[in-house]
């Protein structure tokens, strides 16, 4: 019986198994993942080329995940290796809410480099998309488990405080956020939050 030969997998191969788990987050600068990514990105692009998918990078603010690309005519299709997770209206409401609050934050004079939000604050912004205080109050009984989901979906990251209000929860807002929810996004979303607003079934709602 003849012995096979058994190649090495290729330095750069971590970098994809985290990008099939997660998007990626460039922690600092001696961050060992996003070197790789920076180094060898023409190797993994081609990678997953051939599997039917597209790494989308922001190198300016430090973030990578994959994305469905579109096959070519000549193609033979692929089964879809990204899942779309279906967002309660809850959800997507916070997602809109934080990226108009990250477009904001950028045209500030603010010298901090990352958006960070409380509870108290995220309920404050909210305030502004309701006229009826009975939908607001629904929104506000599922906050936390809305908050829960998005930080599963690395959307915004919570930050372990010193303070001793055990109620407010606080969150750093990723800017993935950006490459994620664009302007019609938002418009589309808007549209249909007061429709469902109109209808009175907020709770039941998802996009």
């Amino acid at each position: 019986m003849s012995e096979q030969t058994i190649s090495k997998s290729p330095v750069w191969a971590p970098v994809c198994i985290k990008l099939l788990q997660n998007p990626i987050y460039r922690t600092d600068n001696n961050d060992a993942t996003w070197s790789l990514l920076q180094s060898w990105q023409s190797d993994i692009d081609r990678y997953f080329f051939t599997i039917g998918l597209h790494v989308f990078v922001d190198f300016a603010d430090g973030y990578a995940f994959l994305e469905q690309r579109e096959m070519g005519e000549e193609e033979e299709p692929l089964p879809k290796l990204i899942i779309e997770r279906p967002l309660t209206i809850q959800d997507s409401l916070l997602c809109v809410l934080f990226r108009e609050a990250l477009d904001q934050f950028d045209t500030s004079q603010n010298q901090s480099a990352n958006l960070v939000m409380t509870t108290s604050e995220i309920k404050d912004r909210l305030d502004t998309f309701f006229a009826e205080k009975k939908d607001q109050t629904k929104v506000f009984k599922r906050l936390d488990e809305s908050l829960n989901r998005l930080k599963d979906l690395t959307f915004i990251k919570e930050i372990e405080t010193s303070s001793q209000n055990q109620i407010d929860r606080t969150f750093e807002i990723r800017r993935i956020l950006k490459a994620k929810v664009n302007a019609e996004f938002i418009s589309e979303f808007r549209d249909k939050l007061k429709s469902v607003l109109d209808e009175g079934e907020i709770e039941k709602y998802e996009l």
